[in-house]
């Protein structure tokens, strides 16, 4: 505009030493999902028996990994006909230190506490849980590592009686994905701090929560309603990031469009 008004006779902005700025674009994300319902199944038998519950509050509740060590009998409804998850809290790190906070983004002022519904079989998966392992109370500071301390019913204690550490369960975790054949150790160690797999980032915890995502979109959850329930601002993202194509999804379209020719007949 200064250019067409005459008060200056160039656009400095389009000279040789100044680059455009080139937008960043992310990863795309694989069509299929990293993980399937069915090697999830397989992965879990392969997990300790106290952890094995948690495969299904990813791929049952969308919870990410610090939110499932988090989890509490406490934060459920169990409410006859309306049972329902409040998702209030994660385990991670602050200064080398665990700490108790609120879900990813969540603050002092806006926690971002979302609530997930609960069906009857995870519920009913969840006691039979906690009638075998019984939840243990884990006080750590609130936040920050000298933040107050909070006392927490934990769903998913260690044998020890204390928090998890991620980098602990994520040893445990690659090693399952190894026993079902999706990734390969590249040594020949036990597991344990000297073993070490291949890189496998998309098919850590977390991509139970992209099969949560997945699963509920194919079967006709909304996206508004999955961003609420994952915890995203932005139902784009949601889409962009979380959802996958899963097993009988193709098959699904050819029996959907098929209806619709059968009921124009």
């Amino acid at each position: 505009m200064a250019v067409d008004d005459d008060p200056i006779p160039n656009n400095p902005c389009e000279t040789g030493s100044v680059k455009r700025v080139k937008p960043r674009r992310s990863k795309k994300s694989a069509k299929d999902v990293p993980l399937s319902w069915e090697q999830t199944d397989e992965l879990r038998a392969h997990l300790p028996d106290r952890y094995q519950a948690m495969v299904d509050c990813g791929r049952g509740l969308g919870m990410r990994q610090g939110e499932m060590f988090g989890f509490s009998p406490d934060d459920v409804d169990w409410s006859e006909d309306d049972k329902t998850v409040r998702i209030c809290r994660q385990i991670t790190h602050h200064r080398g230190t665990l700490v108790f906070a609120p879900p990813k983004g969540g603050t002092k002022d806006d926690p971002k506490d979302r609530y997930v519904p609960l069906d009857e079989d995870l519920a009913t998966l969840l006691r039979e849980h906690m009638r075998e392992l019984p939840s243990v109370e884990v006080t750590l500071p609130w936040l920050e590592k000298d933040g107050d301390m909070v006392t927490v019913r934990l769903m998913f204690p260690t044998r020890e009686r204390k928090a998890l550490n991620k980098n602990y369960f994520n040893y445990l975790w690659k090693a399952a994905l190894e026993a079902i054949g999706v990734i390969e150790a590249v040594n020949d160690k036990p597991v344990g701090k000297g073993c070490k797999w291949e890189a496998c980032r998309d098919k850590m915890m977390h991509a139970l929560r992209h099969l949560f995502a997945s699963e509920a979109i194919n079967e006709g959850v909304d996206v508004y309603t999955l961003a609420d329930l994952l915890g995203h601002e932005d139902p784009a993202f949601t889409l962009r990031r979380c959802v996958h194509r899963v097993q009988e999804a193709v098959e699904k379209a050819r029996r959907a469009i098929g209806k619709r020719y059968r009921l124009a007949a």
